[in-house]
């Protein structure tokens, strides 16, 4: 039995009555997503959060599953939603955290609070080089070189062509090499 079949079989029997058969598939798939996860925001704690959030969301919506998919892309899509929903609140905040630093009533915790944030934002130079690729192109890097996604199954995440998914590949890899240079690594 294919690993797709196995899937299926557990959602079935999911939808069926059997809870045992969700902690299977959260079971099967929880490392995978949360080391993709931890690749696109660079915090273990967050996430361990989106990982569980994007589980919840994904148990919530399996009657909405089509069968045709890969339950394994669906759950990476649902990934991928979480985690730039993340950054995007991630983002809103610190542009008002930032704000409020020029603001004369700042309070000091505050500037605690901002120092967070910047911290958590100092990662490695690679993770750094991948997070000045264009979105489509880190996503592909990242599915295909961290996750070990097929070429297929990154398409299908990516809601793309498989034709689209080696561009993205290849030219995100270029660019990368060319950042890499710049930090002399």
């Amino acid at each position: 039995m294919t690993r797709r079949e196995e899937d299926l079989v557990l959602i079935e029997k999911y939808l069926a009555g059997n809870e045992d058969a969700v902690e299977e598939l959260v079971t099967k798939y929880q490392r995978q997503i949360y080391a993709f996860l931890y690749r696109m925001i660079h915090d273990m704690e967050e996430a361990k959060d989106l990982t569980q959030k994007t589980f919840i969301k994904a148990i919530k919506g399996i009657r909405g599953f089509r069968k045709e998919a890969s339950f394994k892309t669906w759950l990476y899509q649902i990934a991928i939603n979480t985690g730039l929903n993340h950054i995007k609140q991630r983002r809103e905040v610190e542009i008002e955290l930032e704000e409020s630093i020029t603001n004369p009533e700042l309070v000091s915790g505050q500037r605690s609070a901002l120092s967070d944030i910047i911290e958590k934002e100092k990662v490695a130079w690679i993770k750094r080089g991948l997070n000045e690729l264009p979105e489509r192109q880190r996503l592909a890097i990242t599915l295909r070189a961290y996750d070990g996604l097929s070429c297929s199954e990154t398409a299908k995440v990516m809601k793309c062509s498989e034709g689209a998914v080696k561009a993205h590949y290849h030219q995100g890899v270029k660019k990368l090499r060319e950042i890499l240079k710049v930090y002399d690594l």
